[in-house]
């Protein structure tokens, strides 16, 4: 067996290297290692999926989002047997699909930072991608599904330049983003609920994002699957009108008066 002295002469059975590697000064430096290399890990994980990914994650909702209006228009004259009841016709119909929201139209913008970046949020703009007469051949109205959320965010396309405002109930008060930029913490997810009103047209349009990005300004977009959101607003006069009563029967209002 191997022997290693003591000092005092005697010989002593050799010690593992385990052994030797807990005794004294190398175990603190290898705990030490051990402790840095611990914190050092998720950093650079973080480092890494930052490389890999933009500095922000911006998407919005196609599924129309909560608003206190359930308003449809189509563009030709639509007969009862194709639009079905009001709960056949909600539940992704043919002539649903070719419908335009009428009136209102929500959506939910979601905004992600990525750990380890400065992320400041400074406006929220609509965009007209494209605008037209109001669709007037057919309007649909169905009663609100749902609570509507505490805290919404509105445009109003028929402004030059339409701007995120601060939603309270009905009304469109002050620009949301004026003199209270939102600023992301480390890796912090924001949801606005965007309420879109139109009375004058036929829009199409997406939502651009003005951030501030390690003291950079750049612009995200945000639409939806579609590439694009849609509404109208109301006209005066429609081909046919079927306003909700419940979800199993429609009533014919006059074609003059809406719903």
């Amino acid at each position: 067996m191997a022997t290693e002295s003591d000092g005092s002469g005697a010989a002593t059975p050799r010690r593992k290297w385990w052994q030797r590697l807990l005794r004294g000064p190398a175990f603190v430096v290898v705990a030490l290692v051990g402790a840095l290399a611990g914190i050092a890990a998720p950093m650079l994980w973080n480092a890494a999926r930052d490389v890999s990914r933009p500095p922000v994650l911006v998407w919005a909702s196609s599924d129309g989002g909560p608003v206190d209006d359930r308003s449809y228009a189509l563009p030709d004259v639509a007969e009862p047997a194709e639009i079905g009841t009001p709960a056949e016709f909600l539940a992704d119909s043919p002539a649903l699909r070719r419908a335009v929201k009428a009136g209102v139209h929500g959506t939910t913008v979601t905004i992600e930072g990525a750990r380890s970046r400065d992320v400041v949020i400074t406006n929220m703009r609509a965009r007209i991608l494209s605008r037209e007469p109001n669709v007037a051949g057919t309007l649909l109205c169905s009663t609100p599904q749902g609570d509507l959320p505490a805290k919404r965010v509105g445009f109003d396309l028929d402004e030059f330049r339409p701007v995120a405002r601060v939603l309270d109930g009905r009304r469109l008060g002050e620009p949301y983003f004026a003199g209270q930029a939102q600023q992301l913490a480390d890796g912090e997810t924001i949801v606005f609920q965007v309420e879109s009103r139109a009375d004058d047209g036929h829009y199409r349009w997406v939502i651009d994002v003005d951030l501030v990005i390690d003291g950079k300004p750049q612009t995200y977009t945000a639409k939806p699957d579609a590439g694009e959101f849609e509404m109208t607003g109301f006209s005066p006069r429609y081909g046919a009108v079927f306003a909700a009563r419940g979800m199993r029967a429609w009533s014919f209002p006059d074609r003059a008066g809406g719903c």
